[in-house]
């Protein structure tokens, strides 16, 4: 996978994932949350040390860090609250109270608190950075691209720049500048994995034929990459170039031999190639690979047809039909049979 793009998206999607009201609590309700917590440890000894030392914002931030682990998010935006009351100027308070807004949905609170960053540090690369990632998940595509300049004017060899403003324009359908925007990435860095893909996967369907190129460089950066071969092997199959693709799928089965796209499309390959029991044998091993893969049996149902065995066929386009009841090919050959 994309590690970048993997880890932003993980990223994003936990931070949004439970959307917990976040406000301050009263202190009698604090002291309840706590209590439920102090069976780890480290809450334990916190909260010890925070009564002999109540004025510790240090103790109160660390507190709010393990709640917030475990899941404790009104009582971890609490403690954070009390540790930014105690110690304002602290910017990395308001990097964990910005992860807390977002992880209650609080898009608002936690653009606010990447600002209150910037009031102490505008050249702040991560907050300005953050607020960008944030635009981009809720798609103000404007207010993403706007931070990445202000970001660039501090800092203009910071690959992730492009990057972040490559995915808004691919995003936007500006592929012109997309494809401009992760080329300066990889100029930057040419070990950037993910921008490769992504030049890779926007230049599929561009003149010139450059996505090889693209997901060899991700290759040689990473040499496990499935999804860097099998995309090149897509590239050459759209454009009916058989033998290259055949080639690739191959050597993608070799690094992963579960990886049933690749059988898959194998298979439709050597229909194409009026190989039916080449095919037949494609689609058989996708379905030991993947057994509920609706596609595979209706495929492997029409190479039963083309091989005389009709039984067969039906089997497999009810198999299909089973796994997928909305699937409309696979009614239509049953149906053509059976009637």
């Amino acid at each position: 996978m994309r590690k970048y793009w993997l880890l932003l998206i993980l990223w994003l999607s936990f931070l949004f994932s439970c959307k917990h009201p976040v406000a301050n609590v009263q202190s009698k309700e604090q002291d309840s949350l706590i209590k439920k917590a102090l069976g780890d440890p480290q809450v334990k000894v916190l909260t010890e040390q925070i009564s002999k030392d109540p004025k510790s914002a240090e103790n109160y931030f660390t507190r709010s860090n393990i709640l917030m682990q475990a899941n404790f998010i009104r009582a971890a935006f609490n403690d954070i609250s009390t540790a930014i009351a105690l110690d304002s100027s602290n910017t990395k308070y308001y990097f964990s109270i910005g992860d807390i807004y977002l992880k209650g949905a609080n898009v608002r609170g936690a653009l606010s608190a990447f600002n209150s960053v910037l009031k102490f540090d505008p050249k702040n690369e991560e907050a300005l950075m953050r607020m960008s990632k944030v635009y981009f998940y809720e798609k103000n595509y404007t207010n993403s691209l706007k931070q990445l300049e202000n970001l660039e004017k501090i800092n203009k060899n910071n690959p992730e720049i492009n990057f972040i403003r490559g995915m808004n324009y691919k995003e936007m359908g500006d592929t012109t500048h997309a494809l401009a925007a992760f080329q300066n990435a990889v100029s930057i860095n040419p070990a950037f994995y993910d921008a490769y893909m992504e030049l890779g996967l926007l230049s599929m369907h561009q003149p010139g034929g450059q996505a090889p190129q693209y997901f060899d460089n991700a290759i040689r950066i990473d040499s496990s990459s499935t999804e860097a071969y099998y995309d090149k092997g897509k590239f050459f199959q759209e454009r009916k170039e058989y033998e290259k693709a055949k080639d690739i799928y191959h050597r993608l089965i070799m690094i992963d031999p579960q990886y049933q796209n690749a059988y898959f499309n194998l298979g439709f390959i050597f229909i194409n190639q009026d190989s039916i029991d080449k095919a037949y044998r494609m689609f058989d091993l996708a379905i030991k690979v993947s057994p509920a893969y609706a596609e595979a049996y209706y495929y492997r149902g029409l190479c039963s047809l083309q091989k005389g065995r009709k039984e067969d066929a039906i089997d497999d386009f009810r198999q299909a039909i089973t796994l997928k009841p909305e699937y409309e090919p696979a009614q239509k050959e049953l149906n053509n049979i059976t009637r």
